[in-house]
């Protein structure tokens, strides 16, 4: 990992305090109790305006994302960087990255939903995903928590979590459109 570890040395070059308090933000806004909150609205949301599917979608990802997660984990156990000391500490696993692959799940699929409620709005749905799923995930290389490796396995699975969702919930509404 030489060269993971150099990577993460020179993001660690650019910090600074401000920096610092941007990072600490996305660990908590790709954490779990951010995943467990905006799972649990959007169920509720969706159950509210009657939209089943929905509902049952934005559920069966939250439990595959966290059962996901927490079984690679356990099955890699790859052990975290402690290059520096950072403001962030974990005790578990480090691949995948848990918050990296959630942010892309998560932010990914509500972007779907927003741009499908907003079409005008589309690309800046997309665009607003893709950035929050990139800054939750640097931010876990800038804390030094996790591997390079461990973000863009997170990234990946978490956009193929999102990509399924997707395309669950487009078969379901083209269905009923036919």
């Amino acid at each position: 990992m030489p060269v993971e570890a150099d990577f993460l040395l020179w993001v660690n070059g650019l910090s600074s305090g401000p920096l610092d308090l941007l990072f600490v933000v996305s660990h908590y806004i790709g954490g779990g109790h951010a995943w467990a909150a905006l799972v649990t609205l959007a169920v509720i949301y969706s159950a509210a305006r009657g939209a089943r599917r929905h509902a049952l979608t934005w559920l069966a990802l939250g439990v595959g994302v966290d059962v996901t997660q927490r079984g690679l984990k356990a099955l890699f156990g790859r052990v975290r960087p402690a290059l520096w000391d950072g403001p962030v500490h974990h005790v578990s696993a480090a691949m995948p990255s848990g918050h990296a692959l959630a942010a892309a799940a998560f932010y990914g699929f509500a972007a779907h939903v927003m741009a499908r409620v907003y079409p005008s709005h589309a690309r800046r749905a997309y665009a607003a995903g893709a950035v929050a799923a990139l800054y939750v995930g640097f931010g876990r290389l800038y804390l030094g928590v996790h591997w390079p490796s461990d973000v863009v396995v997170g990234w990946c699975i978490g956009a193929l979590y999102a990509w399924l969702a997707c395309r669950f919930l487009d078969r379901e509404l083209a269905t009923r459109a036919a």
